[in-house]
């Protein structure tokens, strides 16, 4: 089976007004990918001849990766579990504010922490462009834009779920946390 015909089926997913995986669960999967693309070049810098200095690194690299793979893939369906208690919410918004305020604050928290997994995938393109095999060079490139664009689509799904939360003080604090995280990831990704 090629691997179009294995992907499709996860892209009819996708696509269906049926199933409730949408831009979250797509930033899980390209912050799967993007981690799993930085395990490649891991393996094919550990034990090449022209790179046993930097052998412990790049381990290391590979050790955070897989960690970092396993949390992207969970966001895939934690993505669907939260958009289904977003839908839930608003039919009570009315009758249980408090309920329906929970509920968007626990997207909001849980759209925060994709954004903090894609800025540490990003770290961990920007460590491995400067230590991996250098005939994947492109590949170092293709994961920095991967993980970038994963942080900014991980900040519209906090924006927009902040737009339902009430509470000024978390909104603030949370403004605050991921205009930080941008900022630091435009100096990695060494956008003006």
């Amino acid at each position: 089976m090629s691997y179009n015909e294995k992907l499709k089926p996860v892209l009819d997913d996708l696509e269906s007004k049926e199933i409730e995986i949408a831009g979250g669960s797509a930033v899980g999967m390209i912050l799967s990918i993007t981690n799993s693309l930085i395990g490649y070049i891991c393996n094919l810098t550990i034990g090449k001849k022209n790179y046993e200095s930097v052998q412990e690194e790049v381990v290391n690299i590979k050790k955070e990766v897989d960690e970092l793979k396993k949390e992207a893939l969970i966001v895939i369906d934690k993505d669907k579990e939260v958009l289904e208690k977003i839908l839930g919410g608003y039919k009570i918004r009315k009758e249980n504010p408090e309920e329906f305020e929970r509920i968007n604050k626990e997207a909001v928290i849980f759209c925060l922490d994709v954004t903090k997994n894609a800025f540490e995938t990003l770290k961990l393109a920007d460590r491995i462009s400067k230590v991996g095999n250098r005939m994947l060079s492109s590949d170092f490139e293709i994961c920095k834009d991967y993980a970038f664009a994963s942080i900014k689509a991980s900040i519209v799904n906090v924006k927009v779920n902040l737009k339902s939360v009430q509470d000024e003080e978390f909104k603030n604090d949370i403004k605050r946390k991921y205009h930080k995280i941008y900022e630091e990831a435009k100096k990695i990704y060494k956008l003006t």
